[in-house]
């Protein structure tokens, strides 16, 4: 049993406090955008399937968008996970000024190419030239969104790696308001605004990405100490980060562009087959999100853990912490495919839609509950773990595979050529995640996947690196919990297995509960450091040390 118990931190108050404190708020924001995609779904629903068709097939080139976004995004973040653990806030800021150079270019190609060709893209989905015309509308006003909200998710996901996601958490609540209020109007026709429908939902996310843009500016300027990173960072060219940045990123940017790809041939597929199946899917999109929300977070907590323990060269711990995880992605996909069961009969009375789509959905959703059993393990493996730990070529191949060379071509197979029932259509274009569930596991549990990524790229001299590590070495067991006091009698055997035990704890404690800047700030200034001094050489403000260290006299009482 003590066996089993050394092989995860599921009974560790501290760590499984650090993975709530990262995982909830990401809930809660992936809660928010939910809450946006209903309200979206729900007030076009009004208005019949090609209403809410349109808008989901108008809105498949943002899929194409956010596999960019997070694609650079990711990549980064394993980087900026791992030179969090070192307390490398130089290389951060080089990091983030890179991904977000590149996020700007991408998102301008994709805006140009939606406002030049919207109903040439939308006949890539379906032949119904009612979808058509209302999707080209819808999609020729929401491309203008596109690059405020690129630029400010790719910051707040810089913040998530450095264990900052609560801003995250408030930008989006204040975005989801906004695009209600904004969506109430222009789609109805309310306030004095014209009624536009369809259009009327673009309108609204416009307001709403720009309202995040906004903040992400005001956060970025008087708040966030931190990082330090200013808009001004991104007119830097920076060569000596890009190599170092192009190696590990690439593989996520493809795994996130083949499979954006691969989503979009999903729903050409699934457009080809007919309205009916259009609608259905995209109301069990809809609950798709809701219970992803708790994958999500989970996932993402998962990045920034295992690239942080990495980067803090705590290899003895990686594999304990991916247990842990795989543990908690466990229970989250038995809990959220109870949850589908129970809440679909009462999600579906929300739309107005003919029996024939109600039925399509019904079934559908059933399939989506079962798939929730194995959704967990693979996200977090795939986004979190593989990921995190720097072996992204793996999960790269898993994920890219699993898609193109079983759940595509299956889907293709049974729903355009042997014209199978709408239900066995979506299971064969859902196949791949079991595949890469069961392909991660075997993965994770041959250990070749931990990858330190920065470690040619260390920020400072061998010489000073080690000194440094001595530092923290000596002055460590610093702390009410731990005797340094010398004397001149030597501690008897119980007295040193005691020390031993209050010297072990106390080290699991800061290892566990404190942050890397914390851990930077105290070794710094237990080696004698001025606040300006560990300021500067953190390039942070005096006043981040000074509240990191009340941060770190508060957890370790």
């Amino acid at each position: 049993m003590k066996q089993r118990l050394d092989k995860h931190f599921l009974l560790n108050r501290a760590f499984v406090g650090t993975l709530l404190a990262i995982a909830v708020p990401i809930a809660l924001q992936n809660m928010i955008s939910f809450g946006v995609a209903v309200m979206d779904s729900v007030m076009l629903g009004s208005f019949g399937d090609v209403a809410i068709a349109a808008a989901n097939l108008g809105g498949q080139p943002f899929s194409i968008l956010m596999s960019f976004g997070f694609g650079l995004s990711s990549g980064g973040s394993v980087l900026i996970a791992q030179y969090w653990g070192k307390g490398d806030i130089g290389r951060i800021r080089k990091v983030m000024r890179i991904s977000m150079q590149l996020v700007f270019l991408a998102s301008l190609g994709i805006t140009v190419v939606c406002l030049l060709m919207p109903e040439g893209i939308l006949r890539i989905f379906t032949k119904d030239e009612a979808i058509v015309q209302a999707g080209a509308g819808y999609l020729a006003l929401v491309a203008f969104s596109y690059i405020p909200y690129s630029l400010s998710n790719n910051y707040m996901m810089s913040l998530r790696a450095v264990e900052k996601v609560k801003i995250s958490t408030a930008i989006y609540g204040v975005s989801f308001f906004v695009n209600v209020f904004f969506n109430y109007a222009f789609i109805f026709g309310k306030f004095g605004a014209p009624r536009l429908e369809v259009r009327g939902a673009a309108v609204g996310t416009i307001f709403a990405r720009c309202s995040e843009l906004v903040m992400v500016l005001i956060y970025m300027y008087f708040r966030e100490n931190t990082v330090g990173f200013r808009m001004h960072d991104c007119l830097k060219f920076d060569r000596e980060m890009l190599p170092s940045y192009t190696r590990h990123s690439l593989p996520v940017l493809g795994n996130e562009l083949l499979w954006g790809v691969g989503f979009v041939a999903t729903s050409v597929i699934i457009g080809r087959i007919g309205s009916v199946f259009v609608a259905a899917n995209s109301i069990a999109g809809v609950l798709n999100q809701l219970v992803f929300i708790s994958v999500s977070g989970v996932a993402n907590a998962a990045a920034v853990l295992t690239g942080k323990t990495i980067g803090e060269g705590s290899r003895g711990r990686v594999q304990k912490v991916a247990n842990t995880l795989l543990l908690f992605s466990v229970l989250v996909g038995v809990f959220n495919c109870l949850l589908v069961l129970v809440i679909r009969p009462l999600f579906l009375l929300l739309y107005n839609v003919t029996p024939e789509t109600y039925e399509a959905a019904y079934t559908i959703i059933g399939v989506l509950a079962c798939l929730q059993l194995v959704l967990g393990i693979d996200v977090t493996c795939i986004v979190g773990i593989l990921r995190g730990g720097g072996d992204t070529r793996t999960a790269f191949v898993y994920d890219c595979g699993a898609l193109w060379l079983v759940s595509i071509p299956m889907g293709i197979l049974a729903g355009l050529v042997l014209h199978l029932p709408v239900p066995l259509v979506y299971v064969c274009l859902k196949l791949d995640s079991p595949i890469k569930a069961f392909l991660s596991l075997l993965r994770i549990r041959s250990g070749k996947w931990i990858r330190n990524v920065t470690v040619q790229t260390s920020p400072m001299p061998p010489e000073e690196e080690a000194q440094r590590a001595a530092g923290r070495s000596k002055h460590a067991p610093l702390n009410t919990s731990v005797p340094y006091t010398e004397t001149e009698s030597t501690p008897g055997p119980e007295e040193l297995v005691m020390q031993s035990e209050r010297y072990t704890q106390t080290m699991q404690s800061i290892d566990t509960r404190l942050s890397a800047l914390e851990k930077q700030v105290l070794a710094l200034f237990l080696d004698g450091n001025s606040y300006s001094a560990i300021a500067k050489r953190l390039n942070v403000s005096e006043k981040a040390v000074d509240n990191a260290l009340q941060r770190v006299r508060a957890k370790l009482k």
